[in-house]
């Protein structure tokens, strides 16, 4: 019988645990993926934690960059043309706020989601000190837009704070086919 030391039974597992409930652990994401390298331990749609300074769970998120468009639009679950009509509330992701809008669906170019305006959050940039938005929420426009996300525990999310959301004027021809 293999003899085992008690920090390998109970020191170590606690101490991972620490760390990625502090930290976030990684994902097989990475170049050409939709999803963060980082992830919170705590649930995507309703985490409770805030970043600062309750010091409650939160993830600095290390977001893919997409190449163009094309990139943006394959790993994206939903692309529309639309605008955002209002805010619809607030949702707590990464440990971070972020603001919930309601999106007027001019076309849906990929994706089937439900019919008539759509509930879009815009996902926050992270390791910001607690400022969802500090270069402003990207749905915050009454401009039309492509918007590019994913369905995350039955929510949709951009899919990611800088590359969810694109200016589309009218007459704009689409950066993609």
């Amino acid at each position: 019988m293999k003899r085992v030391r008690l920090w390998q039974c109970l020191i170590l597992p606690l101490l991972v645990t620490m760390l990625v409930t502090s930290c976030g652990d990684k994902l097989a994401g990475g170049p050409g993926t939709a999803e963060p390298t980082t992830k919170a331990t705590s649930s995507i749609a309703g985490s409770t934690g805030s970043p600062v300074p309750s010091g409650g769970p939160f993830a600095c998120v290390d977001w893919v960059r997409f190449a163009n468009p094309q990139d943006q639009y394959d790993n994206a679950g939903l692309v529309l043309i639309g605008k955002s009509v209002s805010q619809a509330g607030e949702i707590t992701i990464y440990g971070h706020q972020a603001t919930t809008h309601l999106v007027e669906v001019e076309q849906v170019l990929k994706g089937n989601p439900r019919e008539g305006n759509l509930r879009i959050t815009s996902t926050p940039p992270t390791c910001t000190a607690g400022e969802s938005y500090p270069d402003g929420d990207p749905l915050d426009t009454a401009e039309r837009v492509i918007i590019f996300a994913n369905n995350q525990g039955g929510e949709w999310f951009t899919i990611t704070p800088t590359q969810g959301v694109m200016s589309f004027p009218q007459g704009s021809k689409l950066p993609f086919h």
